[in-house]
């Protein structure tokens, strides 16, 4: 392939098969987003040859005025204003001049507003003294932005200066009596005094930054604990603070500085979070100069409330899928048998409760299998790994929280409490440190009665192993790719994603956060987000198309499953994930899967990526259909219409497995979520409740006797339900 006028060749070619000039354009937008021309397998085009190649076109000069308020030309100079090593500053100002907004928009979104030193930070501010008044008001709020968040990093810099001699496991051990401290004194003002709301996930997000940051320059030799430098480590840093005497000393000062340093990054990240990632990427607001600092201006109250509705869908379908998780005990008859002791039947049901819970939406939604494969090849049961870690979540409830929160109240100081919480456990031969640790040899052994079935009545070693393996964070694997890689290219889990840390033969975990993490997140996100180039995710995938299908043949759809339209000289549809057909109607589905957002930067990039992609094979997909309908006698049998049946109505659905920007139309097409689908083909939405508002004496289930059909399920029916989200009109 030519690559040397690779857009031009697309532009002219599109013209003349009759698009118009902003189709041409938006079809050629689109290819530069999708990094085409990507080249030959021996002469690959680099991303900085492409840059070139695109703003560089002839066809800037043919474009119409309304291309350029599109937001995908917004998204094209976003990426203009990622990079730094093209530059074609006189275009860029033909393109402000048309729509300054397009160029305003770009620089939020490049996040320039964390990025002082960025070319493309100079040549905006080049581009503000040429376009007097039109770009003043942007580039003071990016000098606040710089300001506030240099002294930010500054002042964290600091405190990390002083704590350049910490090991790893010294700064887990401190961070754990951190947590302690602050995150646990539920009904203290002890924990009022961090600088965030949700002070537990802004902790844990800051927890795993210092972690990052502490093994950007660790020595490896640190990272392959051994048993002697595991005792000598603890011995140091962490019994004087449990069992004080006039022998040890307390490093106190130390802990006051780990807890500085915390307090510093949970500021530093509530910056990003709620006032630079806000300004970048949330469109629902918009910053605004009065009187010498920014302040915030609803500008979209629409989409404001869209989103904030969309948080409680999750809310709600976290009560759905527990509901069926109940229901699930109840058909495998164990609802009525003990499980475990007497005094942990209650926990264990519950967690039992909320393995039934995951396990059948991971397979559901997301396609997952009975066993998949751990980072270390290990094949694992799904169910296990799941029960395994809601299991330690109880256990951590009731042997390390609840204990600590009673010693609490009672000796109204947290360092006498988790003294007691540790003495009390090693009464029992039990650590109840907190920070606890085992040999994973030990571990295995420990957690082997989890595994207990029909085929392994005593249990199986190699899947107990396999449950590690699965929640394992590798610290030193972790320490390898920051020091060889730019940092901001490793892909760093969440603490929660990967619960169990290993160092050298050792494994830690963290009381104070499996206690109370969202296990459904962290298995979805471990999958999903973190192992998202697993070997299983493409059969996944696979697997969520198909059992939608089976979802829809429930109700009598004829559904064709992965059709590939015939190509033509102009035009390749691609293949179709589902096509659905009931009475008249044809349902053309594009699925889209990822993994749970909580931010509106993630969110952004959904849009700009994943959705903008469905949106563009959407639509041909739609016009594939409705043509072959027309001209393929054969098509049409294989839906089940003959030739007396006049026309189907054919409607493309985006389906998503997330909820972002869910019921927005993209290209006149509905984005709507999978669990909704999945929902109203049940016919089962009376199991949607908030387990956040749960009171002992609610009823967890609505009426079974309401249905979304009243008159009866049709695809007419049907496409009302969905289109008019009655899947949400719940009463809870």
């Amino acid at each position: 392939m030519d690559n040397h006028n690779y857009y031009d060749k697309s532009f002219k070619n599109h013209l003349a098969s009759d698009k118009s000039e902003t189709e041409s354009a938006l079809i050629v937008i689109n290819a530069y987003l999708d990094n085409k021309p990507s080249g030959t397998k021996n002469n690959k085009v680099s991303p900085n040859e492409r840059h070139q190649l695109f703003w560089y076109s002839d066809f800037w000069q043919e474009i119409v005025l309304e291309t350029f308020d599109t937001e995908l030309l917004s998204f094209a100079l976003t990426r203009y204003f990622s990079q730094e090593d093209v530059s074609n500053f006189p275009l860029l100002q033909s393109i402000a001049s048309k729509s300054p907004l397009s160029v305003k928009n770009a620089a939020r979104y490049s996040q320039l507003a964390i990025k002082p030193n960025a070319n493309k930070w100079q040549e905006l501010q080049q581009l503000a003294e040429t376009s007097p008044n039109e770009f003043d008001e942007l580039i003071a709020i990016i000098k606040l932005m710089h300001k506030e968040h240099k002294r930010l990093l500054i002042d964290l810099e600091q405190t990390q200066n002083e704590l350049t001699s910490l090991t790893p496991l010294s700064c887990l051990i401190y961070i754990s009596l951190f947590a302690f401290e602050y995150l646990l004194e539920t009904n203290s003002a002890k924990s009022d005094e961090l600088p965030v709301n949700n002070n537990m996930e802004e902790a844990w997000s800051a927890f795993k930054n210092i972690l990052a940051w502490k093994l950007e320059s660790s020595d490896f030799k640190e990272l392959d604990l051994t048993e002697n430098a595991l005792l000598a480590t603890v011995k140091e840093h962490l019994i004087p603070f449990l069992f004080p005497s006039a022998e040890e000393v307390v490093h106190t000062h130390t802990y006051q500085k780990v807890s500085e340093l915390i307090i510093k990054q949970i500021s530093l990240n509530s910056f990003i979070s709620q006032s630079a990632d806000a300004f970048c990427f949330d469109d629902t607001i918009a910053f605004k100069i009065e009187q010498g600092i920014a302040v915030i201006k609803d500008v979209d109250v629409a989409a404001k409330l869209a989103w904030q509705q969309n948080g409680n869908k999750l809310k709600l379908l976290h009560g759905y899928w527990f509901n069926r998780g109940v229901n699930k005990l109840i058909v495998s008859g164990m609802a009525e048998q003990p499980i475990g002791s007497k005094d942990n039947h209650e926990a264990n049901q519950l967690a039992l409760i909320k393995t039934y819970s995951t396990q059948l939406r991971l397979m559901e939604v997301y396609g997952l299998n009975e066993y998949l494969t751990a980072d270390s090849g290990l094949r694992v049961s799904l169910y296990e790994s799941l029960l395994s870690l809601n299991l330690v979540s109880a256990f951590f409830n009731k042997d390390f929280i609840a204990p600590y929160q009673q010693y609490l109240l009672e000796e109204k100081n947290w360092l006498s409490s988790i003294s007691r919480l540790a003495f009390e456990g090693m009464k029992q031969g039990e650590n109840r440190f907190p920070i606890t640790w085992s040999s994973k040899k030990d571990k295995i052994t420990r957690i082997k009665a989890w595994t207990v079935n029909k085929s392994f009545p005593n249990g199986n070693q190699k899947a107990a192993e396999a449950i590690i393996d699965f929640w394992t964070y590798d610290i030193k694997a972790t320490a390898k790719k920051l020091q060889s890689e730019k940092s901001q290219q490793v892909l760093i889990p969440e603490l929660y994603e990967r619960p169990i840390f290993s160092l050298g033969k050792h494994i830690f975990q963290f009381p104070w956060m499996v206690a109370f993490q969202n296990n459904t997140t962290a298995a979805l996100n471990n999958l999903r987000r973190i192992g998202a180039g697993r070997s299983d995710a493409r059969n996944e995938t696979a697997a969520i198309e198909l059992r939608l299908a089976e979802c829809f043949k429930t109700r009598n759809f004829t559904v064709l499953l992965n059709h590939n339209p015939p190509k033509t000289p102009e035009y390749n549809p691609g293949e179709i994930d589902l096509i659905c057909a009931l009475e008249g109607y044809v349902l053309v589905l594009e699925v889209k899967s990822t993994f749970l957002r909580s931010t509106k930067k993630d969110a952004w990039f959904h849009k700009s990526r994943t959705l903008r992609k469905a949106d563009q094979q959407i639509s041909g997909k739609v016009n594939a259909v409705k043509q072959a309908l027309l001209t393929d006698e054969n098509f049409k049998s294989s839906l089940g219409f003959d030739n007396t049946d006049i026309n189907p109505s054919v409607t493309g659905w985006i389906v998503d497995s997330s909820l972002e920007y869910d019921h927005e139309y993209f290209s006149g097409f509905l984005k709507v979520s999978l669990e909704e689908i999945i929902i109203a083909l049940r016919d089962d939405n009376h199991l949607l409740f908030e387990i956040e508002k749960f009171s002992e004496n609610q009823i967890l289930q609505g009426d079974d006797n309401f249905t979304l059909y009243p008159t009866g399920f049709t695809a007419k029916n049907f496409l009302r339900v969905i289109e008019e989200q009655q899947v949400w009109q719940v009463d809870k």
